[in-house]
């Protein structure tokens, strides 16, 4: 479990610097845009559409942090209600379930990505646009990733959960309740 868990943080890690190292780019791009536009009546010409191409980056990156905090899409109206061991179960099958379909997801932007894109297409600084668009499978493959090692978290706390309180009742020192 503790190999899972520094898997899990480095892969965080790496996601998380690369989501900051983009976002700052995009601040840093927008803004001299700006003020080029403004202040000089210039721009730069490849500018725009590599800031669109970057908010899908960040977009994508944003949701893989996202499946790994467990913060994405969610009902929880049952879940409130559930025991804690019972909120394991459910979020395993609940996990699972989003392996399967970001998995199918990962096949089809992975199929998307060799047909619909031909290696011949190029974009801004003449790299194929392939590149640009790596992000779809790759952001639905981490997704899947994250997923999976959540769902492996909670099975691990079904199997071993905290021990909790005899007494889970706060009492006053004066016996009040």
């Amino acid at each position: 479990m503790k190999l899972l868990d520094k898997l899990a943080h480095y892969l965080s890690l790496a996601e998380r610097s690369a989501l900051v190292a983009l976002v700052f780019f995009m601040v840093a791009l927008s803004f001299l845009q700006v003020v080029l536009r403004n202040a000089f009546s210039l721009g730069i010409l490849w500018a725009d559409p590599l800031l669109r191409t970057m908010v899908m980056w960040v977009g994508f990156l944003g949701a893989v942090l996202a499946t790994k905090e467990e913060k994405h899409f969610r009902i929880d109206l049952l879940e409130r209600y559930l025991t804690p061991r019972s909120r394991h179960v459910v979020r395993v099958f609940l996990e699972l379930s989003a392996v399967v379909v970001t998995y199918l997801l990962t096949r089809a932007a992975w199929q998307f990505l060799i047909e619909g894109i031909g290696p011949e297409e190029k974009d801004l600084f003449d790299i194929p646009r392939r590149v640009y668009f790596v992000i779809l499978p790759a952001g639905f493959g981490l997704m899947a990733v994250h997923s999976l090692l959540n769902a492996i978290a909670h099975l691990a706390g079904f199997l071993r959960p905290a021990a909790l309180p005899a007494d889970r009742t706060h009492r006053h020192p004066d016996g009040v309740v």
